[in-house]
């Protein structure tokens, strides 16, 4: 990705979007310009394979060197699911982790990218991008960074299910990843379950949000899932020998937004 800035992507890199009249602001998007650079970014998606660096990265194997429990980040619960290996899908199935901070930039230059929280396949071998939320970020801005990295990803889908296939023993599909924005409870009822005074400066920001997946999911043929993770807040996630852990396997519920 030659001369890579975020400013030539500002709707998928728009890094703040407040609450005060947030559904308009979602109303606001226009989808042409969003698809225009999703398209963009899968064409022009920087090649880590190229770079001659893998996707897989040596060192992810659940375990901290340094012991930080205080830290309030999605990396110690990615972790800690990440140790588990394998999570319940919403809808019954298995979802095994392949990865955590799964990197996507191929030089320095690409910082900006950020990284995927969990990388996981479903059973039939479809990738899924996990976007994990614990914090106050909302659901509009995960979407756009599961959008962004899950763009990245399927540019990069053969390369990926060559080393998922020496590394894991696995067939990933040649289908666009699912993007799943993981939020834990305190995190979607952040969102859910505003007060009324809330409500009435961010207006009916729920079916607007409804409309905005399932238009990118008709124009992108993408899929994007709203999952809550269940027994997984910060203070669920405690520390053993290796890092990281939890002493249960979480449940995924789908999470169904109010529309008009």
């Amino acid at each position: 990705m030659t001369g890579f800035s975020p400013q030539h992507y500002p709707i998928l890199f728009r890094r703040r979007w407040p609450t005060t009249g947030l559904a308009d602001g979602i109303e606001g998007i226009d989808l042409d310009c969003l698809c225009a650079e999703y398209d963009r970014l899968r064409k022009e998606a920087p090649s880590r394979t190229a770079a001659g660096k893998r996707h897989f990265v040596d060192g992810h194997d659940g375990c901290l060197r340094t012991r930080d429990p205080d830290r309030q980040s999605e990396k110690h619960p990615a972790i800690a699911l990440f140790r588990r290996r394998e999570l319940p899908r919403p809808d019954g199935g298995p979802q095994r982790l392949l990865d955590y901070e799964f990197p996507l930039q191929s030089s320095s230059k690409d910082k900006s990218l950020g990284k995927v929280d969990l990388l996981g396949a479903t059973d039939r071998g479809r990738l899924v991008v996990v976007e994990l939320k614990i914090g106050e970020d909302s659901p509009v801005l995960a979407l756009m960074q599961g959008l962004r990295y899950a763009a990245i990803v399927h540019a990069n889908l053969r390369a990926i299910a060559e080393e998922a296939g020496a590394r894991f023993n696995i067939n990933l599909s040649d289908g666009p990843p699912i993007v799943q924005i993981l939020g834990t409870g305190s995190w979607w009822s952040g969102w859910c379950d505003m007060s009324e005074s809330t409500r009435e400066k961010t207006g009916r920001r729920e079916p607007r949000f409804l409309e905005l997946t399932a238009r990118l999911e008709d124009r992108l043929g993408i899929a994007i899932e709203c999952a809550l993770l269940e027994g997984t807040e910060p203070d669920d996630v405690t520390w053993d020998a290796c890092g990281p852990v939890l002493g249960h396997t979480p449940r995924l519920y789908t999470i169904h937004l109010e529309a008009e």
